[in-house]
């Protein structure tokens, strides 16, 4: 399988400066479509440096394996008030890449 493209978007909370600006969190990933390994990330509502933080947490880690660890993490590590919108977009991916594991993966027991 190739690799795949999956974004969620997250209402930002409210009152923040960075809900002023943007209203929501984007979340982009890059995904090896065989064993859900995340290979780039992108949340372009964030400054480069909160950014690159998300990516150094998500990158190479498993959408199949690991989304326990990348919530706990994020969790843990960041101190922002759009923490929680963050984790509802990487839970948002998680079920998406699942579905689409799933369907493809009943596709192919079919042919």
């Amino acid at each position: 399988m190739k690799t795949q493209l999956f974004s969620a978007h997250a209402q930002l909370p409210e009152g923040t400066d960075i809900y002023e600006n943007s209203k929501y969190v984007s979340l982009v990933l890059t995904v090896d479509g065989d064993n859900g390994t995340i290979l780039e990330c992108s949340t372009p509502v964030y400054c480069k440096q909160t950014s690159d933080f998300v990516a150094d947490i998500v990158r190479g880690k498993s959408l199949e394996k690991d989304v326990s660890t990348i919530l706990a993490e994020i969790e843990s590590r960041m101190h922002t008030g759009s923490k929680r919108s963050l984790i509802t977009a990487v839970q948002m991916i998680h079920n998406r890449y699942m579905m689409i594991k799933e369907k493809t993966g009943q596709k192919k027991r079919i042919t």
